[in-house]
């Protein structure tokens, strides 16, 4: 009489039973689990991936400015220039007049900034208008435009 329970696959038939489960790990065992702490790896893990998301910083834009200027003026009349500028922590903007003069926009941390400068010349020429801005995570970037500045009677 046979067992019925054969180890030995017989040829041309089924697969065995057992060749069929699938492979399972087992839990480990308690004394291992006392020597490796797992909620103490999990926290590191999750300390880790907080780390490298916040050098990544998806919130906000990469760093952009636009500037756009009249184009030409009149020796004393004020000149109305635009900027535009998208960050993910901007810091400020420096605007630099081409004629010595400078003037400062803090932004503390915005990730947006828009709006109009305004600018009067002394004498007449042309005039490149610079606006840099900068930013705590993305670094710093600089737009340009040119204004040509007439006198009154000309």
């Amino acid at each position: 009489m046979t067992s019925g329970h054969s180890a030995a696959k017989p040829a041309g038939g089924p697969p065995s039973p057992v060749a069929r489960l699938p492979l399972v790990a087992s839990p480990a065992p308690p004394a291992l689990l006392a020597r490796r702490p797992i909620p103490a790896l999990l926290a590191l893990a999750a300390a880790l991936l907080v780390a490298t998301a916040c050098d990544e910083d998806p919130i906000g834009s990469p760093l952009s400015i636009e500037l756009a200027g009249p184009g030409a003026g009149v020796v004393g009349e004020e000149l109305a220039v635009q900027y535009q500028v998208r960050g993910r922590r901007l810091l400020g903007v420096v605007f630099t007049w081409g004629d010595g003069a400078a003037d400062t926009l803090s932004t503390e941390g915005a990730q947006s900034a828009s709006g109009t400068r305004l600018h009067a010349y002394d004498s007449a020429g042309v005039y490149t208008v610079q606006a840099r801005v900068e930013d705590a995570v993305e670094g710093a970037a600089t737009a340009e435009a040119l204004i040509r500045v007439e006198d009154a009677g000309s």
